[in-house]
């Protein structure tokens, strides 16, 4: 096998040499994700609207022409606006759930434990009836 020279000596530099700063700050999420939010729905929006335009082309190109192809294609820009539209109202739903506390979604909805299930008059009724049946067996 060779000898292998430290990648130090062959690039010319101090091994304990950093390029890299003292102190490296973390982004703050919260402005990154309005951000991402407001890119992702101006390019939906922007998407639609081009989608628009490019929709009424095609139909006239098919009224013109009659040729089926043509309405095959506005079939597809139609469906592929719809899908587009849904997308930019699951992002609302999205922001939204991002935006709730978490604590909401934690609370317990299903008790799976349940030792007695009734009221406190029904726990106060077989508690005495069973008061009842020491006595006469006693």
């Amino acid at each position: 096998m060779k000898n292998i020279e430290p990648l130090n000596d062959l690039f010319n530099i101090d091994p304990q040499a950093s390029n890299l700063p003292a102190d490296i700050k973390t982004p703050d999420t919260s402005i990154d994700k309005l951000n991402d939010y407001d890119l992702a729905r101006q390019t939906l929006r922007k998407l639609i609207v081009k989608g628009e335009g490019t929709l009424d082309d095609i139909i006239n190109l098919a009224k013109n022409s009659e040729h089926p192809r043509s309405f095959e294609v506005a079939g597809q820009i139609i469906k592929t606006m719809a899908d587009t539209a849904k997308d930019l109202m699951n992002l609302h739903k999205q922001v939204k759930e991002i935006e709730e506390p978490t604590a909401k979604h934690s609370s317990i909805n299903t008790q799976n434990n349940v030792v007695f299930a009734g009221s406190t008059a029904d726990l106060m009724k077989l508690l005495h009836k069973k008061d009842e049946g020491k006595t006469i067996e006693q």
